[in-house]
């Protein structure tokens, strides 16, 4: 038991160490999901120090969630097979589980740290490039968006149509393409899927690319904008600059 603790001591300080600096080695997100929650999670069912780990039905796979240590309303989605990142030839095969969607019913986690319901228009998920990240993990993050970026959002959301097509205006000094999906749950849209067959993108050319997805309403119907950039010059697609790990746009 002792060594378990003090595995779980060390697995929290490494994913505070991974997720508020950027500067652990690029597998140390695999690493804590890996060996610490799956390894805590099939001796004692605990997924600690994940917050969960779901296992799909009839498969050896699943997703894991983790909370930072320091920004507790900023959770991480991590599937339990090794995935490298946006570029895993596996995001577009049929029968992969709809991570995006998956991470969308997390939002509760974030809800219950507030203490109140979230509304769902100040929340977004994000995946950076294979340049933007530090972890060379599938992970996707989910938070609050930033109050400037929901500001924009609503703008210009009479532009976005069922297309791919560039915002009328940048997004943080930075080029976006975006779409609207209109349905109300997250599950089946598969943003990355997405763009890889609007854009006739391979698996290795979706490195170059950042998504995100954002929660809102087109008429008065759910929905949600999908948005991507490409790296370009000073633009590495670290689409999670779009969101606000410390949620400043929530009513204190």
């Amino acid at each position: 038991m002792r060594g378990i603790n003090r595995l779980l001591r060390g697995g929290c300080l490494l994913i505070g160490t991974l997720l508020l600096t950027g500067c652990a080695r690029s597998d140390a997100l695999w690493g804590v999901v890996d060996n610490l929650c799956m390894t805590n999670y099939q001796k004692t069912d605990s997924p600690a120090p994940c917050q969960q780990i779901y296992m799909m039905p009839g498969k050896e796979e699943g997703i894991s969630v983790i909370q930072n240590p320091r920004y507790p309303y900023h959770f991480i989605l991590v599937p339990t097979v090794a995935l490298a990142g946006i570029e895993s030839y596996r995001l577009l095969a049929d029968g992969t589980p709809d991570y995006f969607g998956y991470a969308w019913l997390m939002r509760y986690r974030l809800s219950s740290v507030y203490g109140r319901p979230v509304p769902d228009d100040m929340l977004g998920m994000a995946i950076n490039s294979a340049y933007g990240r530090s972890q060379n993990q599938l992970h996707i993050h989910l938070t609050c968006l930033r109050e400037d970026v929901r500001r924009q959002m609503l703008a210009e959301r009479p532009y976005v149509t069922d297309e791919w097509r560039p915002l009328p205006d940048k997004l943080l000094g930075h080029q976006y393409y975006s779409r609207r999906v209109e349905q109300p749950a997250a599950m089946g849209i598969y943003p990355v899927r997405s763009l890889a067959r609007d854009f006739h993108l391979s698996s290795p050319q979706l490195a170059e690319y950042g998504v995100a997805m954002v929660s809102t309403t087109f008429d008065g119907r759910q929905g949600f904008i999908l948005l991507a950039t490409k790296r370009h010059g000073t633009n590495r697609a670290s689409v999670e600059s779009l969101l606000d790990k410390e949620c400043a746009i929530l009513p204190r």
